[in-house]
């Protein structure tokens, strides 16, 4: 059951929540206005009346344990132009001892509002923070620690680290097997649907292609291959002759080598007849001339 308090009561706590914490605040309560606050209890009223202290300690809004009071103020004061190890580098030395490293710096500056204005994209020609540095000289002892049980020792593999024959499929769908494992990715990685017409067929001539005939990238059994030529492969998919059906995908490649073979005729009959009309033209106006 709810309790409701006085007036009194609710201006007070409204008036000296800021910055206080809930145990502090049911404490100076209880003692101004006679109630019986707790921390839990008084915690439940900030929350049920909307009401917020600004912070979790009762210190002030970026105050740390970890770090100096004054070091938001003097990090702004330096932080025009330089970047996260140049800050650190400055607040050690001006603190005279390690503080903070360059990734504290980056969440410090974010939690704090703090910019640089600065350009962190590398330049040509400029070289690593880090280049000529011995670790211990940009990295704190405990962070050189926390580095050794994810360093990788010489000669270890990766722990995903694919065997060969091992298949994987690429962003566009198709299966890769892996054929070796030295070499450039090209020279590692094979198609499957290649590897395995090629494995029954021998080599794929340059002008052609292996396709599937249900339209399924991961159907790479050698009953649903078909090796085709580009021009075919465009023809099946312009006129809509692709199924998931092989039997009538197979139709349909019959259908598209017939329409591209009287299309390749049309042309030639075109070609031989020539710009002027053809060879008949030709001959009807010399037999005109002869008859002149």
């Amino acid at each position: 059951m709810s309790r409701r308090y006085p007036p009194e009561v609710h201006e007070f706590i409204r008036s000296h929540v800021e910055g206080v914490t809930c145990a502090e605040l049911a404490k100076i309560t209880n003692e101004a206005c006679g109630t019986d606050f707790d921390e839990v209890r008084m915690h439940a009223y900030k929350h049920n009346h909307h009401l917020k202290s600004g912070t979790k300690t009762g210190k002030p809004k970026g105050w740390s344990p970890i770090y100096p009071e004054d070091m938001a103020d003097y990090m702004r004061s330096i932080a025009e132009g330089k970047n996260v190890h140049q800050i650190a580098d400055l607040i050690n030395e001006h603190y005279g001892r390690h503080i903070i490293g360059p990734m504290q710096v980056r969440a410090y500056k974010k939690n704090h509002g703090i910019v640089s204005n600065l350009d962190t994209r590398f330049q040509k020609g400029q070289e690593p923070y880090t280049k000529g540095k011995k670790q211990s000289e940009y990295m704190s002892p405990e962070a050189i620690e926390r580095t050794k049980a994810t360093r990788f020792q010489a000669g270890q593999a990766p722990a995903n680290l694919l065997q060969v024959g091992a298949v994987v499929k690429n962003t566009e769908g198709y299966l890769l097997r892996k054929k070796q494992m030295e070499g450039t990715q090209w020279e590692r990685w094979e198609f499957l649907h290649r590897a395995v017409w090629e494995e029954h067929n021998g080599p794929i001539p340059e002008s052609m292609m292996v396709s599937f005939k249900d339209g399924n990238k991961e159907n790479c059994d050698i009953s649903n291959l078909m090796l085709i030529t580009n021009a075919e492969n465009l023809e099946l998919h312009r006129s809509g002759l692709r199924f998931e059906d092989p039997d009538l995908t197979e139709t349909g490649l019959n259908i598209v080598k017939l329409k591209i073979r009287a299309r390749e005729r049309k042309h030639e009959q075109r070609r031989l007849q020539g710009p002027d009309g053809g060879e008949g033209h030709r001959e009807g106006h010399e037999r005109g001339e002869a008859k002149a």
